[in-house]
């Protein structure tokens, strides 16, 4: 695919005349060295009731001319289809993005964003939609697809909520007590070998009297039983008859994870059910209030490893849309480039996420993705994160800038509607200040944290020695200042990236004059200029992106790299200053994508520094909602084949158990034909359309970077093990 920054300059300058006069429904192609221009529009068929898609060629431009328009010209020329639009929505931790996007190419029609709401999620999302459809000239009822990344699960899991869950443990009774969160817990005997065999069979007695114990008082129930994912009769068997005699969600460790590991699949399984009645209501509102609306087309969630999920089973398996909004980052990414192989950068208020694409998708960690204190065996995309976005805080500590990892609102949007803080600001040279919120419950407060609350009540921004002297009594009040955050009682401002950058004049937002003052204050504490100041801590946000890019790739390629000296050889590296008698650099071999607003900005000098093509790509700052209507089902499945005593080839497959193989040749393929038979299976079973199954085959040698062939006895003895990864990816059910 030929991508638009190929173009000859002049061709794009024509590009960028032609849309600033207001020409925007045409495209230009090219075809080996010459360009070719094709229109693009829509109408409302009133036959069919759709709205059409109707598109023809144009003209050829000639450099220096211009379009050069066909000798002639007829009706037959025109190609019509019926246009296919998808509606994709992302809820990020600032805005709720809402897009619809031409499914034909991906194009986007109309974008819009709202604040994101909370307290619930869904007004905001609402308000959106809403608004995305004001835009434009799109009805509801011509949306084909939905598509929606919500970042509602993770958030649960890291703040506690979360609904009652029973769980069953089958087959395993472990010396000491366990528990992974439950409310309510019972064991049955039963359970399997590691190589599928049943061990004990299940008691229907035992089973119905613990699923009558554990279903007392709770939201779902969850099932694990040992070695359940070689052979999961027993686990099923117990979630038919829970289902039947109790009518409650139910859901088997084995639906959610091929690993082994009881514990893990239990404490996954567990977590699950606990997200089950948050994210229900949550989806029943979005179907309801979508369905009033006049969108009667399938809605796909995202899931965590990139690919999507039907409604019913984002209800059942909430867990798999955990870090949903970071995936639909690196699709859209891709989309919105064309890039298939890239690094994906995607820079936000809070974090920026660093994903691999490979073939179109982000590599995943089979692992499982860990949030919190929980562990999951959810496969999730593999992705660092960091928290440095546009709103983190900007402290200083000695002569360095600390960047976050606290999320505050920037001075630029605090000083509106607050007059007199900038001049306060200036004059006390501190430029973190404080702000009550309304509070239901003051139960939530420790004593000293109610002291403080009810002293600062309505009296306005305040810094944290003004709260000091107005509270009698206390001294040391930081903890409770930071407690008093987390449970937004307080609200914060203070000095942030998207101030400098505001300074700097990157950008406008809000009110300038309050980022001044957050730079005349970090000046006058520096011993620096204004622009001395901003300027070098702008610096500093754009080395820290650059390290950050490095850490995650040499943390794919090498281990135990990450010391002192390392990490000093890597600022060197990254800097833009590369003098003296040996050069350092990096050298990447793919483009680098940045998504997220303030992208551009922060990744301005990415490509001097690490020596790579950097691109953003036209509508980056809405790539996650882009990428949450744009992406496929898929399903992704691994298993190891390794060497045995008596020279024969044990293949572990998840779902199948383990079978021996006499030669190497034919256990790769008996498990790719089983992997990839299982995963187009549950495709099918999903909607899926146009499924394509690929494999990809790794060997593992006890000799790093050793290859040869099994034949070879050499070579064989050290091989320590061969993964075989399968992937299926299908087109997702549209309305007709």
């Amino acid at each position: 695919m030929v991508q638009r920054s190929e173009y000859d300059q002049w061709v794009q300058d024509w590009i960028e005349k032609e849309k600033a006069g207001g020409r925007k429904c045409f495209d230009v192609k090219k075809t080996g060295n010459s360009y070719y221009v094709y229109y693009q529009t829509t109408r409302y068929n009133s036959m069919s009731k759709k709205r059409e898609k109707v598109s023809g060629y144009l003209g050829k431009l000639v450099e220096g001319v211009g379009l050069v328009e066909p000798d002639t010209y007829s009706d037959d020329f025109e190609k019509v289809s019926v246009a296919r639009y998808g509606l994709g929505i992302d809820t990020g931790g600032s805005f709720t993005d809402a897009v619809i996007i031409d499914l034909d190419d991906n194009t986007v029609v109309a974008k819009r964003k709202s604040p994101t709401t909370h307290d619930d999620l869904s007004i905001g999302l609402y308000n959106s939609v809403d608004a995305v459809f004001s835009s434009c000239d799109i009805k509801p009822q011509d949306i084909s697809l939905v598509g929606i990344s919500t970042t509602l699960a993770t958030n649960s899991v890291l703040e506690g909520h979360g609904g009652e869950v029973g769980l069953i443990l089958i087959g395993w009774d472990p010396k000491e007590e366990v528990y992974f969160g439950e409310k309510n817990q019972a064991k049955v005997r039963g359970g399997c070998d590691s190589a599928g065999r049943v061990v004990r069979p299940l008691s229907k007695e035992e089973v119905t009297k613990a699923i009558m114990e554990v279903s007392k008082g709770v939201d779902a129930i969850t099932i694990s039983g040992l070695f359940a994912v070689a052979n999961s009769a027993q686990e099923k068997k117990v979630k038919d008859l829970a289902i039947k005699l109790t009518g409650l969600p139910t859901v088997a460790g084995h639906e959610l994870s091929a690993a082994l590991g009881i514990d893990l699949r239990a404490e996954t399984a567990v977590l699950n059910g606990k997200l089950i009645p948050i994210v229900t209501k949550f989806f029943d509102d979005v179907e309801r209030t979508f369905r009033e609306k006049g969108i009667s087309a399938p809605i796909m969630v995202y899931k965590g490893d990139g690919s999507v999920m039907n409604l019913a089973d984002a209800k059942m398996y909430p867990i798999q849309t955990i870090l949903s909004g970071p995936a639909a980052s690196s699709m859209g990414g891709r989309v919105l480039s064309g890039h298939e192989n890239c690094i994906m950068v995607d820079i936000g208020g809070t974090s920026t996420d660093i994903a691999v694409m490979e073939g179109g998708f982000p590599q995943i960690q089979f692992e499982g993705a860990s949030i919190g204190k929980w562990r999951t065996r959810v496969k999730a995309v593999d992705m660092c994160t960091v928290a440095l976005g546009g709103d983190s805080k900007i402290t200083v500590e000695g002569n360095s800038f600390i960047l976050g990892p606290d999320r505050v609102i920037p001075l630029c949007t605090f000083v509106q509607d607050r007059p007199g803080l900038k001049e306060r600001i200036i004059h006390s040279e501190i430029y973190e200040y404080y702000e009550t919120l309304p509070i239901g419950d003051k139960s939530i407060l420790t004593e000293k944290e109610r002291r403080i609350y009810d002293t600062i009540e309505g009296q306005g921004a305040l810094n944290k020695m003004e709260i000091v002297n107005m509270v009698e009594g206390l001294w040391l009040i930081e903890e409770e200042l930071k407690s008093m955050v987390r449970k937004e009682v307080l609200a914060i401002a203070s000095l942030t990236p998207t101030d400098v950058m505001v300074y700097l004049k990157k950008f406008q937002l809000g009110d300038p004059t309050g980022s001044e003052a957050g730079i005349t204050a970090l000046a006058a504490r520096t011993g620096m200029s204004k622009k001395q100041a901003a300027l070098a801590v702008f610096d500093e946000i754009k080395a820290q992106i650059a390290e950050v890019v490095m850490t995650k790739m040499l943390d794919d390629e090498l281990r135990n790299w990450d010391d002192h000296g390392s990490r000093v050889l890597l600022r060197r590296m990254i800097t833009t200053k590369r003098d003296g008698f040996m050069a350092m650099e990096p050298k990447f071999s793919v483009p680098i994508i940045g998504i997220g607003a303030p992208s551009k900005y922060m990744m301005e000098d990415l490509d001097e520094r690490l020596n790579a093509v950097v691109e953003f790509p036209e509508h980056n700052d809405v790539g996650n909602a882009v990428g949450a209507v744009s992406s496929k089902l898929a399903e992704s499945l691994s298993a190891t084949i390794t060497p045995t005593p008596d020279y024969r080839f044990l293949a572990n497959i998840p779902f199948a158990g383990a079978a021996y193989y006499a030669h190497l040749d034919t256990a790769v393929a008996a498990t790719r034909r089983w992997l990839e038979s299982y995963l187009e299976k549950n495709l099918e079973a999903a909607g899926a359309r146009n499924i394509v199954k690929t494999s990809k085959v790794k060997t593992y040698m006890a000799k790093e970077g050793g290859v040869g062939d099994w034949e070879d006895e050499s070579t064989a003895r050290t091989v320590n093990f061969v993964e075989v990864i399968s992937r299926a990816v299908g087109d997702p059910p549209e309305v007709q």
